[in-house]
């Protein structure tokens, strides 16, 4: 009798290890919306803890194996704000998530005014103080060396306050020259040097940095418009941006 006992225990025993083990290893389907019920394709969906990952398709769906009924699942991606979601046992779970906006809220400087970038028609690119590159510079431009998308800045010489070649608007032009007209609080420069008698003299033919009578620390904000609305505002000056 008591081997009889002991078998049918054994026997539960493994009952309940198995049941545990398939608990272990389920897999989980959902599908990942906005707020206002958009599929989101590109959302990776991951166990928290773990390498174990997934990401939804097109359609914002997504399936993960090998999921632990106590786990907890992460969704990350580009323009989402990071959430979590207990599985709780379940094995389909439905998620909607924040979208994050939080750039396309900044105020961005035009020619005419200001405006939200999530406002703009145009091509612009903005860049803060926080964003600046670090470091002790002599003209503004360096600020933003290769800070901004599609702008080209290199510094022809090396001595201080030498001439800086600029393309936004890559190296073809209508105009003779293909550098950008620069705005100073909404006044435009002449583009010609900063340096007393017309630039030359003891620095050879480099013209100057036009923008080297500028300090840097005072700078608290670069804004660049790239494309052709530019010459909406500034006319032919603005062929090759701003």
């Amino acid at each position: 009798m008591h081997l009889a006992l002991m078998r049918k225990a054994a026997m539960l025993f493994m009952a309940i290890i198995g049941f545990t083990t398939a608990s272990l290893a389920q897999t989980v389907t959902g599908h990942v919306t906005d707020t206002k019920g958009e599929p989101l394709p590109g959302v990776t969906v991951s166990v928290r803890g773990t390498k174990n990952a997934t990401s939804t398709n097109e359609k914002g769906v997504y399936t993960l194996n090998n999921v632990a009924a106590d786990a907890v699942l992460v969704f990350t991606g580009t323009g989402i704000v990071k959430m979590q979601e207990a599985v709780n046992g379940k094995t389909s779970l439905n998620t909607s998530v924040e979208t994050s906006v939080g750039n396309l809220n900044e105020v961005v400087v035009t020619g005419y005014g200001t405006a939200r970038k999530r406002d703009l028609t145009g091509a612009t690119s903005s860049v803060q103080s926080r964003d600046f590159n670090k470091g002790t510079y002599t003209s503004p431009d360096q600020l933003i060396q290769g800070k901004a998308a599609g702008v080209l800045v290199i510094n022809n010489t090396g001595q201080p306050g030498g001439s800086t070649t600029i393309r936004i608007r890559g190296s073809s032009s209508i105009r003779s020259g293909n550098q950008p007209l620069f705005v100073i609080d909404g006044v435009p420069l002449s583009g010609g040097t900063a340096r007393p008698g017309g630039g030359g003299g003891d620095f050879g033919n480099d013209g100057g940095n036009p923008l080297a009578y500028m300090n840097p620390n005072d700078i608290a904000g670069i804004e660049i418009l790239k494309d052709a609305s530019s010459t909406a505002i500034y006319g032919s000056r603005g062929a090759n941006g701003v």
